[in-house]
């Protein structure tokens, strides 16, 4: 492994910056050539993006976020170099660069958009939407765009859907979906499936009641269809809620990207908790509370619901499961011995498509057959103590009883905490190894539900949470783990103290990227684990990684600042807040 000094990085740039101020910069004419070979991203392209783009959150509709680029690879990536840095919008870090033609696109904090010179970031155009004093304390999230013919689509913190042009950045078309005044806002961004706009309303964590998925027209923004995360009463599943009425029956926030596969012609999406967090502060009774901490299964046509597993019946610990949904084509052949829980009556080894990841805080990868919903396996990655088991026939994860809650201030501990083992960074897959890369943590916390008025339905008012020693404390932390999507068998884990709170990259040659709360940017071996290259960044890398191409040169982008950590459980490992800094990395042109 090579390992570069922090000092690297700050030399590096500033020799970029030397270059830039005596070589040719990009001329006028020459940026706006480069607008005007802009092509539109056809729904083809979106379905099967070039290798050389990235059109949308994790690539492409299966979330598996793999590059089918293979120049920066295991026999050449110790000599990755900065090609370029760019500053970029302070506040929370969570975005996805995206790349066609050459173009980047840079959705950021509280929808300030760039577009800008995929080689060296000279700016295009900038997009900035007005200020809205919203109520919701995460609302200036704002994790992707997604790319569409010649626009670059948006879901706002005020509750819009929004057009730009993709050359000018100008507004195309807007339309209004949730009311930003009650605390409805969109943190995970746009799909486009088969040429609807697929959006999950977020902000039902604060004071207002359910959230939702809609499918919009993505030339004119029509809403086409509107599934409720949370039915009515007198709805399927509506006795689920008890008697509470309908103004109370609230949370379900939809607040990640959905995938789809157009062969069985179905979106996925995870439903995240309900509001409050206590079976006993919602009088809920025991009941279910579908479809919080859900995998839904949605007909992309008409948004009916066409199958259903949930996580968490209840919930009571604010473990959320709204995570990516990834879809891979493998055989089925669980290892009884590897595993956390089997189905027993898993009928056949041959391929089928399953639904697979880590969709929720507890850390636990699941398995569901993508055409029925049935559980096939689930493992464990991090330790947790909330899921015991799988009810196979009732589609749901059975809870520990110990930590059942009562009564107000009765405290439990309860493992991981609030911010989960995994929390909205993302895990990948390469299909070179079948394997699932993990980055999830071992966290525990003493928990404990304040009393609140159940017209209230507030975040973080409902519950306390406070971090501590967990019974298999080790004092290692982070954790990223290969999981074989057909056995579930653990392939290689690498264990460290510091938190892993960043998104994993994987690519066609041989590599998984992944970033860390002590700020280090690497590159695995997929096969093997072994770390091959590290970089140590300004600050822990709050965005998505990417990789792209432009004129034969392949590029890793990663955005840092604000993101998840897990400093509060390592706290000599430090950082100043702010530096939201976008890093590019590229080969030597001796490599290429």
């Amino acid at each position: 492994m090579r390992v570069l000094p922090s000092c690297f990085l700050w030399l590096s740039f500033a020799a970029t910056q030397a270059m830039a101020q005596t070589s040719a910069q990009p001329s006028k004419p020459a940026a706006q050539a480069l607008l005007d070979n802009y092509t539109p991203v056809t729904l083809e392209e979106l379905a099967a993006p070039p290798a050389s783009d990235w059109l949308m959150w994790r690539g492409t509709p299966n979330h598996w976020a793999y590059s089918q680029l293979d120049q920066i690879n295991k026999g050449n990536v110790d000599s990755l170099r900065l090609a370029w840095s760019w500053t970029m919008e302070p506040g929370k870090q969570e975005t996805t660069p995206l790349v066609h033609d050459g173009i980047m696109f840079l959705p950021q904090a509280c929808d300030y958009i760039e577009a800008v010179d995929a080689t060296d970031g000279t700016p295009l155009w900038e997009y900035r939407r007005p200020e809205v004093d919203h109520a919701a304390p995460l609302s200036c999230a704002n994790r992707n765009g997604t790319l569409y013919k010649d626009q670059l689509i948006l879901a706002t913190r005020d509750a819009y859907i929004v057009s730009l042009n993709a050359t000018t950045g100008e507004v195309t078309w807007e339309v209004q979906v949730g009311d930003w005044t009650v605390g409805q806002h969109y943190s995970g961004g746009p799909q486009v499936f088969n040429g609807k706009i697929i959006t999950g309303m977020s902000g039902c964590y604060y004071i207002n009641t359910s959230c939702w998925i809609t499918a919009h027209d993505a030339d004119t923004g029509e809403e086409l269809w509107r599934r409720n995360t949370i039915p009515r009463i007198g709805e399927p599943n509506g006795e689920s809620w008890g008697d509470l009425p309908n103004e109370q029956r609230r949370g379900g926030s939809a607040w990640m990207p959905a995938s789809f596969d157009p062969e069985l012609n179905l979106i996925f999406i995870g439903i995240a908790v309900p509001i409050p967090w206590g079976t006993i502060q919602r009088d809920t009774k025991g009941g279910d509370v579908l479809y919080t901490n859900s995998t839904l299964a949605l007909d992309a046509e008409t948004g009916e619901i066409d199958w259903y597993f949930q996580h968490i019946p209840g919930g009571n610990w604010d473990q959320d499961h709204p995570f990516e949904r990834l879809i891979v084509e493998t055989d089925v052949v669980p290892d009884a011995d590897a595993v956390s829980w089997l189905n027993p009556n898993i009928d056949s080894s041959a391929r089928r498509k399953v639904i697979t990841g880590v969709p929720g805080k507890p850390g636990i990868v699941w398995t569901l057959d993508a055409a029925t919903g049935d559980f096939l396996w689930a493992t464990e990655t991090n330790f947790q103590n909330v899921i015991v088991g799988v009810d196979v026939e009732k589609r749901q994860g059975i809870t520990n009883p110990e930590l059942d809650i009562t009564e107000i201030a009765q405290r439990k501990l309860v493992c991981p905490t609030t911010q989960g083992g995994i929390n909205w960074n993302s895990v990948g897959y390469s299909p070179q190894t079948n394997l699932l890369y993990a980055p999830t943590n071992n966290t525990c916390m003493t928990f404990f539900l304040r009393p609140v008025e159940p017209t209230v339905g507030a975040h973080h008012q409902s519950a306390v949470s406070r971090p501590t020693e967990g019974p298999e404390d080790d004092g290692m932390v982070g954790l990223f783990s290969a999981v074989d999507v057909a056995t579930g068998a653990t392939r290689w884990s690498h264990k460290q103290r510091a938190g892993i709170g960043g998104s994993v990259l994987t690519t066609a040659g041989g590599l998984v990227f992944v970033s860390d709360d002590a700020r280090r940017f690497r590159a695995f071996d997929a096969d093997t684990g072994e770390i091959l290259w590290e970089q140590v960044l300004n600050s822990a890398a709050g965005g998505y990684p990417v990789s792209y191409s432009v004129d034969g040169v392949q590029y890793i982008a990663i955005a840092a600042g604000q993101g998840v950590n897990y400093r509060i459980h390592t706290p000599e490992i430090q950082q100043r807040r702010g530096g939201n800094v976008l890093y590019v990395f590229r080969l030597p042109e001796s490599n290429n």
